[in-house]
This record gives structure tokens, C-alpha cells and sequence, in this order.
């Protein structure tokens, strides 16, 4: 069982991370693996099944949601609209980065220590505006402010990925989401692509019912799971 070192996140972080897709859970040789993890502080499990072993830490399973691309009716008063740099408030945009990953791994596991989640979060966002890794940044704005937000990012030439998306805890329930997914949709089958995806957790469910609403189906289940040398 080979283990892949994460460059990226070991030097994020500061510390060196591995990754193992695991093809046979059921056959997980545990012992193999703690002698080859032991060069890591971390390591990400990922598998279609649940593994069985009390030594790895369950953290996220992950619901990939997808659908056929077709235009979608869109907000007619227009407060759905791509973020401007220089004019749209970047740091209310990167406080509702950090509430749409209430339910990341990178949250909920209590062994990360050094504000890892925080220092993601907001990389992902500066990124996807700053550094162009996103396709688009879409926001919602009533009175000039941004109540919601969604990045739409590509897969592959037929496939595009909305990354990060938020609604303000204070609005919701108010179809900012629904609005801001239907754009998306419209920006996705502008840009040529077949289709699109998006990722949560089965714990979130406010997100998979609004994905479901939006005519999203599960398309893939995996498990993710992590093993820390403390």
C-alpha cells in the first residue's frame, strides 16, 4: 500500500501529509499501513466503502452532486452578479468562505491545532478571485451588500465544479442559494460545458436539499478518513 506525499499541503501546513486511495477496504491490511505511514504526520484515507479499524478517524463522507447543463431561470432584479475586484467587498466574501465549510474535515477534526481551516479557507477564496483559479466568482447583493457568493471552477472541458458557495447564516431560507446555483448553471452552459458538480457532506444537510432542489443528483459517495502520528 504505496502512500502519495501531498507537496502542496505538507507545505501549507508545515508538516509533512500523505494521501492512499484505498481500492479494498474490507481487506485493509492496517499493519502495512502504519509502517509505511510512519515517515507522515498525516495521512488521508480515501475509499468507496467504510473501513473497519478503529485507528483511522472517519471525518467526511463526501457526496459529489451532478446534473446535465441547461439554462436556468435567473434572477430578474439582478442581484446576482460577478464579483468586481477593486469595487466588491473581498473581506465579507472570505468571512462567508469560512461559514460555507462549517462542515469541512478540516473543521471538525480536533487534531488540527494551528488554525489550518481558517488559512485554507481563505487561500481557496484569494485564490479563486486574486489568482484566477476560478472560472467565476458569483455574489448576491441586496442594497450593495454581499449576502451569498459561489465559485465555479473547471474540471475538464466537458465538466465544470461549483467550489465554494455560501449564503449568510442571517438570510437564509430566502432562495439566494437556488438563485445563485441557477446562475452558475447558465455561466456553465455559456462557457460550452456538459456538466456540472458539486461537493458536500452528508452531514450538511441544508446544502444536499437545496442541490436536490436544484435538480442535482448523487453521483458519487466516498469516505475519507485521517490518521495522524502524534
Amino acid at each position: 500500500m504505496s502512500i502519495n506525499k501531498l507537496d502542496w499541503d505538507s507545505n501549507f501546513f508545515g508538516y509533512t501529509i500523505g494521501r492512499v486511495d484505498v481500492e479494498n477496504p474490507k481487506a485493509f491490511d492496517f499493519q502495512k499501513f502504519t509502517k509505511n505511514a510512519s515517515a507522515y504526520k498525516l495521512v488521508y484515507l480515501f475509499a468507496d466503502q467504510k473501513i473497519e479499524s478503529s485507528k483511522v478517524q472517519l471525518v467526511d463522507t463526501k457526496l459529489t452532486f451532478s446534473k446535465k447543463l441547461e439554462h436556468a431561470k435567473l434572477d430578474e432584479s439582478n442581484k446576482v452578479s460577478i464579483f468586481e475586484k477593486g469595487k466588491d467587498d473581498f473581506e465579507k466574501i472570505e468571512k462567508l468562505a469560512l461559514q460555507s465549510g462549517k462542515y469541512s474535515r478540516f473543521k471538525i477534526d480536533s487534531n488540527f491545532k494551528n488554525n489550518e481551516y481558517e488559512l485554507l479557507y481563505k487561500k481557496w477564496i484569494r485564490n479563486s478571485i486574486y489568482e484566477n483559479k476560478a472560472l467565476e466568482v458569483a455574489i448576491f447583493k441586496d442594497k450593495e451588500e454581499i449576502l451569498g457568493f459561489l465559485t465555479l471552477e473547471k474540471k475538464s472541458d466537458s465538466l465544470c465544479d461549483i467550489g465554494l458557495v455560501a449564503v449568510d447564516q442571517n438570510v437564509r431560507g430566502k432562495k439566494i442559494g437556488t438563485k445563485l446555483i441557477n446562475f452558475a448553471t447558465s455561466q456553465g452552459v455559456k462557457k460550452g460545458f456538459k456538466d456540472i458538480q458539486v461537493v458536500t457532506q452528508l452531514e450538511n444537510l441544508p446544502a444536499k436539499n437545496l442541490y436536490e432542489k436544484c435538480g442535482f443528483q448523487i453521483s458519487k459517495t466516498e469516505y475519507i478518513y485521517h490518521y495522524w502520528n502524534l
